[in-house]
């Protein structure tokens, strides 16, 4: 099976969340204007686009992004579809059969739209608390969301203080629901709280 590429493209403007730094992205040299190579610098928040959040991220004390535990990351990842309008509950989930271990990743109608490209939406889908807790119950190693925040500050201490990774951003319009083989790269940046990365995705055929 091929792989799929989960991550958003980061793209000069693109929807940020509020109060962080926006995306920007020049060229610093140019081979047009005489210069003996293209160089390109950027300016962006961590939490820009696909991206892990690290503990430090909400814990004071927390690990920072080069500390991420890259396990949680790799692996086995059930891709679900939620319907839900603004918080994914714990009724939309209970139904899941989470094994200790287990990684999933939501896809919500924040998915029916290339969201990077339009304007910050103060709407989108997120994880309520009581999910939070709820999949933190379970056991579960690695949650995945379709837009810049998995939730609110109680979702990431529920998440966070449980070890659990978190991956915000995902790009998932073209991905169906099911079972996949899940290898998530966060950049390896010292010191700070959360850190951009590439996903991608392979579907496990389950016959």
């Amino acid at each position: 099976m091929d792989w799929l590429d989960l991550t958003t493209s980061i793209t000069d403007g693109m929807a940020y969340w509020p109060d962080n730094a926006p995306v920007r992205i020049r060229r610093t040299l140019s081979m047009a204007d005489g210069a003996a190579a293209n160089v390109s610098e950027i300016s962006m928040s961590v939490h820009t686009g696909t991206h892990v959040d690290a503990p430090l991220h909400f814990l004071a004390d927390g690990m920072d992004a080069a500390q991420l535990n890259l396990s949680h990351l790799m692996g086995p990842a059930l891709l679900v579809a939620v319907d839900s309008e603004r918080f994914i509950s714990q009724a939309d989930i209970a139904h899941l059969q989470l094994a200790p271990g287990s990684r999933v990743l939501f896809k919500t109608r924040n998915s029916d739209r290339e969201w990077s490209l339009e304007p910050f939406d103060p709407n989108f889908v997120r994880v309520g608390a009581d999910a939070a807790a709820w999949l933190r119950a379970q056991g579960v190693v690695c949650v995945g969301v379709d837009y810049l925040s998995v939730g609110a500050a109680d979702t990431h201490h529920n998440l966070l203080g449980a070890g659990i990774s978190v991956i915000e951003g995902l790009a998932l319009q073209h991905a169906a629901p099911g079972e996949y083989e899940l290898l998530c790269l966060p950049l390896k940046i010292a010191g700070t709280d959360g850190a951009p990365a590439r996903v991608l995705a392979r579907r496990i055929d389950s016959r």
